[in-house]
């Protein structure tokens, strides 16, 4: 339990800096969302909308991993648990949203390179922390480290989307050639 509690204290700096990171780029994302309005409503709105909402979702379980780090005395049960479940909802959420999506969405536009970044990270990074919360349980607890490779995903993701909302707003992406 000792080397467990060392493990955790290791990792401070890096979750509350991360959680700092999280929170400013979520709160970015709203004002920019807020100032652009109109663009949830318009002829793209499906797909601005679903952009929106993974990049936010990837922000909100970069923070929520985080702050799960910073609880003060926590046991690997129940760091495994919190673990499983944001790994669970955040795979099953993704998967929801772009079939409502993709339904809702003419398929010329579908290109396999966007579904890939703006799906596939995502996903990935879900499958990386149902992975971790399961090596924390075995007693693993290196396994800490995969979540930088998890949390640089969704961040990955997430700066990805913001790029694509911001082309959009240029004018500059087309759905029916993603970039």
């Amino acid at each position: 339990m000792d080397s467990f509690k060392q493990s955790l204290q290791n990792w401070q700096f890096f979750f509350t800096s991360v959680a700092t990171a999280s929170a400013t780029l979520t709160g970015l994302l709203f004002v920019s969302l807020t100032l652009n309005r109109d663009r949830l409503r318009g002829d793209n709105a499906h797909f601005t909308l679903s952009i929106a909402r993974n990049t936010f979702g990837a922000f909100l379980y970069v923070l929520m991993i985080a702050l799960v780090f910073l609880v003060p005395h926590p046991l690997p049960l129940s760091l495994t648990i919190a673990l499983l479940v944001l790994g669970v909802t955040s795979a099953a959420g993704l998967v929801i949203r772009e079939l409502r999506l993709y339904r809702s969405t003419p398929r010329n536009w579908l290109d396999i390179r966007l579904i890939l970044r703006t799906i596939g990270l995502p996903l990935l990074a879900s499958v990386g922390l149902i992975i971790v919360a399961f090596e924390i349980k075995l007693g693993n607890f290196d396994a800490i480290f995969g979540l930088v490779g998890v949390i640089a995903a969704l961040l990955i993701s997430a700066c990805w989307n913001a790029w694509l909302l911001l082309l959009e707003e240029q004018g500059e992406f087309s759905h029916s050639k993603a970039e």
